[in-house]
């Protein structure tokens, strides 16, 4: 299955895939974000993207091009507008909460918006929730979502209502720029990285306070990517010149560093594999998608 981006639309910016494989959202430098299914020709049903290998971004003969991969025939990718943000400019998170019943977007504008989906209710419509999006992340209740800015601030909101809750406490020298929720379904943790100065930490946060319980140095360096495992044992970050460590949560301990896997090139990607938890799936920065 294959779906052309329109040349108005720009480049592709950042994409989040539903849970249940049945439909990605894409945000572009254009502005607005549409969301995709996939559609099977012969049956006439929506099908879930989790029964395909991968979906890539390909550039062919001067075109964007999304190809779905796997053993399937029939397929066609359907484009579907999303009316509250059509024109909500370049966005530079998306996010799903792990139930599937809301969904995030975070503006390079620091604009943000939560939505119902699938009924695109709008929870939350804050203008100047950050001076501009980093990253974001729903935790494994689907009850918090974080969100980190590039002035070093990050904060936490309730995504019933779109209340928020909270801004992370930090020292003045310190920038918190990621921010991942733990997901081994015992007691929840917020994994942040720190920038302190030319220091670069791991903290962790007890979410039931949200107080800091502690920080390591793990990477040893700044991180443009965090990812953690669909079962919780593993956390994984990429630095910005091209390393790559996996952390065992419950000891916090390095278990794997690969260094200069991409030598000199930021990781703009990094996602476990559901299927084999050590096993990474690698977008990197001015390389591909």
């Amino acid at each position: 299955a294959r779906h052309e981006l329109e040349e108005s639309d720009g480049d592709p910016i950042t994409i989040a895939v539903h849970p249940s494989g049945d439909c990605f959202v894409c945000s572009t430098t254009n502005g607005g974000c549409k969301s995709m299914g996939f559609f099977h020709l012969e049956h006439s049903h929506h099908i879930a993207c989790t029964r395909f290998p991968f979906l890539a971004l390909e550039l062919l003969d001067g075109k964007k091009l999304f190809e779905l991969y796997g053993q399937e025939t029939h397929l066609q990718l359907s484009t579907k507008e999303l009316p509250p943000l059509l024109d909500a400019g370049p966005q530079k998170c998306l996010a799903f909460s792990v139930d599937g019943s809301r969904f995030a977007a975070g503006g390079v504008d620091g604009r943000l918006r939560i939505l119902e989906w699938p009924t695109l209710r709008i929870i939350v419509d804050e203008v100047r929730a950050h001076k501009s999006f980093r990253d974001m992340d729903f935790s494994l209740d689907s009850e918090f979502l974080a969100s980190t800015s590039t002035d070093g601030s990050a904060r936490i909101w309730k995504t019933e209502d779109g209340v928020p809750l909270m801004t992370l406490a930090r020292n003045s020298d310190e920038k918190i720029e990621l921010c991942r929720f733990s997901k081994d379904g015992t007691k929840p943790f917020l994994f942040c990285t720190v920038q302190r100065g030319d220091k670069a930490v791991t903290a962790v946060y007890d979410i039931s306070t949200w107080n800091k319980i502690g920080h390591k140095r793990l990477l040893g360096k700044p991180a443009s990517v965090m990812s953690v495992s669909l079962d919780g044992k593993y956390l994984a970050l990429g630095s910005k010149d091209g390393d790559i460590c996996v952390v065992e949560v419950k000891k916090m301990e390095i278990s794997h560093w690969n260094k200069r896997l991409h030598l000199g090139t930021s990781i703009a990607s990094l996602e476990f594999c559901p299927i084999a938890g050590l096993y990474l799936q690698l977008l990197v920065s001015g390389e591909h998608w």
